[in-house]
C-alpha cells in the first residue's frame, strides 16, 4: 500500500487544527512529524501499518497519546483521522457521542492502534 493513497503531512495536520473549535494553537510541532512519520513507517521494505484503516489508527493515536495542541487534542485528533480516510475514499458512518468514547478509550489507554482500526471498520458507510 505504500504507494496508492493520500499521506498526511505535517502542513495538512496544520490545516485541520485551523478547523478546531476555539482555534488552539500549536504548543508542540514534535507530534505533529511523529504522527506523520508513523502512519507513513516502513520495516523491511513493508509498510507498519498496511492498511488505510491502520494508517487512521496510528494517526489518531499518536495524536491523542501525545498532544500537539494547546487544547483540544481530541478533537483534533479525530478530525485528522476521519479527513484521512475521507481523502483517501473511505467513507465513515458514525455517533459524535460513539467517536468521543473511541477517543477517551485511546486517552485513557483502552484502544491501541488494532482496536481503533477494528472501530472504524465496523463504522464504515
Amino acid at each position: 500500500m505504500s504507494e496508492d493513497y493520500e499521506r498526511a503531512e505535517v502542513s495538512w495536520l496544520l490545516r485541520v487544527a485551523e478547523n478546531v473549535q476555539g482555534d488552539p494553537q500549536v504548543d508542540d510541532l514534535g507530534p505533529l512529524f511523529a504522527a506523520v512519520c508513523r502512519h507513513q513507517a516502513r520495516a523491511m521494505d513493508r509498510d507498519v501499518y498496511q492498511s488505510l484503516l491502520l494508517k487512521a489508527s496510528a494517526l489518531l493515536h499518536t495524536l491523542v497519546r501525545t498532544p500537539a495542541l494547546e487544547h483540544s487534542n481530541q478533537m483534533f485528533a479525530w478530525m485528522v483521522a476521519a479527513a484521512f480516510l475521507d481523502v483517501n475514499g473511505y467513507e465513515l458512518s458514525y455517533s459524535p457521542k460513539d467517536a468521543a468514547t473511541l477517543v477517551a478509550d485511546v486517552e485513557a489507554g483502552r484502544a491501541g492502534v488494532q482496536q481503533i482500526a477494528r472501530q472504524l471498520r465496523r463504522w464504515r458507510a
